[in-house]
């Protein structure tokens, strides 16, 4: 992972914390990750990082840029920020790659999941998002059984 770095101002004064792997440097104390709350959900982890009294909270997500976040707001952009759950249709969607594990093959179906883990994340149309997740399904399953068609010659 690439060195990341934010300034985060509260009420207490400004703090500046570094993540480099998987270490967190908070005005240059340093500390691993691992030492601080956390909650694990299916692609990323949430961190509860202490700031004084206060707190921010530094999100890793699978195969996506870490994001800090103090008091609603993106540390980087100032922008708002607020966790973002998977909605029901992605549910749906990562059912149907595990499926496509059962019936054609764990390596395009893992392939398939984490880039719907992505889609899901990502900041296009619902509908857009929609769309790739059935051509994710659909080139899964269907490179999973040209696979399987290509190699049960192989075996018999």
């Amino acid at each position: 992972m690439a060195k990341k770095s934010w300034s985060v101002t509260t009420d207490e004064g400004t703090y500046s914390v570094d993540l480099k792997g998987n270490k967190v440097s908070i005005n240059g104390s340093v500390q691993k990750l691992n030492s601080f709350a956390k909650k694990t959900h299916f692609v990323d982890t949430e961190y509860t990082i202490p700031l004084g009294n206060r707190a921010a909270t530094l999100v890793i997500q699978s195969m996506a840029a870490p994001v800090l976040s103090y008091n609603g707001y993106d540390c980087a952009t100032g922008q708002p920020w607020e966790y973002q759950k998977i909605p029901a249709w992605g549910w749906v969607f990562f059912v149907l790659d595990i499926i496509c594990a059962v019936l054609a093959g764990w390596l395009w179906a893992l392939i398939a999941l984490l880039v719907t883990a992505v889609v899901i994340r990502s900041k296009l149309n619902i509908g857009v998002k929609i769309v790739l997740c059935i051509l994710l399904v659909a080139a899964a399953l269907g490179m999973g059984f040209l696979v399987g068609a290509l190699l049960a010659p192989a075996l018999y």
